[in-house]
This record gives structure tokens, sequence and C-alpha cells, in this order.
């Protein structure tokens, strides 16, 4: 498993206090299947990480795996709030993509945005980045309006839903939003959004293979959701044919691209 959206890095947002509670996190990982996992802590106005020292941040933490024999490898990244993306310089933005591609997760808003998200994706996209929207499953924006993730996505943007999503953890309305999503075909890639071992956990596979099954994709689709688009943003190659595409009932997004 490929997973593009954690918290590892210890001391910098929610995620780990210290580097204890970031290798108990990379160990549940491992033991759930991952393999690699991008470091994607917030950088916005509420933790004020400085993006230029996240590629040393993760250089010390691969050392602290290695040294402690845990095979998981950390890449790095970001979690760009929407309220900050304008505001960074294109050197800021590349140093927070993804393992230093093209690729930016940027966060959906937990409140209304007034409209920020579509102008806010054209501009990173005519700055040349491919942006990962992470969460819309738990945006009000997209809640309340479906057809402006379908918008997005049509104009070039990539759905990441989180996998705890699939099993209620946030509450029904984003559970079924979150099949919903899936079954339509407007999903390429799930990730944990780990924020520690057990809480906020990595577990990642299982979850997708049962919101899978539930929505009647075939078996392959997990590992799509989960391998191979992801790897594919990161190499920035096109993603794959999404499996089922032939057959699903979904009209927009993945089935198409």
């Amino acid at each position: 498993m490929i997973d593009l959206h954690s918290h590892v890095l210890p001391g910098l947002d929610d995620g780990p206090p210290d580097l204890a509670g970031a290798l108990a996190l990379a160990r549940a990982a491992v033991g759930a299947g991952t393999w690699v996992m991008a470091a994607t802590p917030h950088v916005g106005h509420r933790y004020r990480v400085e993006p230029r020292e996240l590629p040393d941040r993760v250089a010390a933490l691969r050392e602290e795996l290695y040294a402690a024999g845990i095979p998981l490898d950390v890449l790095r990244g970001g979690e760009l709030a929407a309220s900050l993306a304008a505001d960074l310089s294109v050197s800021e933005l590349e140093a927070i993509t993804l393992d230093g591609g093209s690729c930016l997760l940027l966060e959906c808003p937990f409140v209304m945005s007034g409209g920020l998200m579509p102008p806010l994706v054209a501009h990173l996209r005519r700055l040349g980045f491919r942006v990962l929207l992470a969460h819309p499953e738990r945006s009000p924006e997209f809640l309340r309006d479906p057809a402006l993730l379908t918008s997005l996505v049509e104009d070039g943007a990539y759905v990441q839903v989180t996998a705890s999503s699939f099993r209620g953890q946030f509450g029904r309305t984003v559970q079924r939003y979150a099949l919903a999503l899936l079954d339509e075909g407007l999903i390429h890639v799930v990730a944990s959004d780990a924020h520690d071992a057990h809480a906020r956990s990595p577990e990642l596979v299982e979850t997708v293979e049962q919101a899978v099954r539930h929505v009647g994709l075939p078996p392959s689709a997990t590992r799509f959701l989960t391998e191979y688009a992801p790897r594919a943003l990161l190499d920035d190659a096109p993603l794959p044919p999404f499996p089922g595409a032939e057959q699903g009932s979904g009209a927009a997004g993945v089935r198409r691209r």
C-alpha cells in the first residue's frame, strides 16, 4: 500500500508529539500493509509549519526508522491549507509536493469557503501543479454542493478520501457521501490521514476492501486506490484505467480518466 496522507512527522502539528509516537505510528502502518507513506503535516496558519524545513525533517525521521528496523519508506509532502495556498511562493509550494513531484495535497476546508476552491485549484494548476484534494467528503462545501466536486474533477483535480470515512468515524453523513463518491467513480486515492497508532490509525487496506465490496466494484479497485493511482501521482504519470470502468454506474471522474 502507498499512503499519500499522514501526519507521521513528530512535534509539528496534531500528529505524534514525539519520536516515540511517530515510530509507533510507522510500526502500525507497516503492520497494516503500508510500505510507502507520505509525511504531510498541516501547512497553514494554525501550526505555521515552514515548508522549506520539511525535507530535512523527513530525512531525520527516515534515519530513525532505519535505526529502529522499521521498513517504512517515508516521503516528503505537506497538507496545504486552502487559506494559505495563494500566499506561498512557487518554491515554497515545490517544497511540499508529494515526493518532490508536481502533485500538491490541498486540504478541503472544514468551513464554508465562499467559492474559494475552484479559482484556487485553477491557480495551482496554472502554476504547473497537479492538485489532490484532501478529504472533500468531510468538507461542508462539497457536502452542500456535490456537483462542485464533480466539476473540479472534470477540470483536472484528483480526489483523496480518508479510509476511516468509509467506517463512519466522522459520522453517517460523511460515510454515505464517501461511499457515494466511490460508487460514482469520483475517488482516485484512499489514504489513512493517520495522526497516531490507534485513535486515528494508519489502517487502510481492509477498510478499502470492505467499501469496494459494498458498492459492487471488482476487488482490483482496492489496489487502484491504494497502490496504482498513488504511484502514478508520485511518478507524475497518467493514472491507469479504473477497474470495472466499463461496467460501473458512475458517470464522472476516475472511470473516464
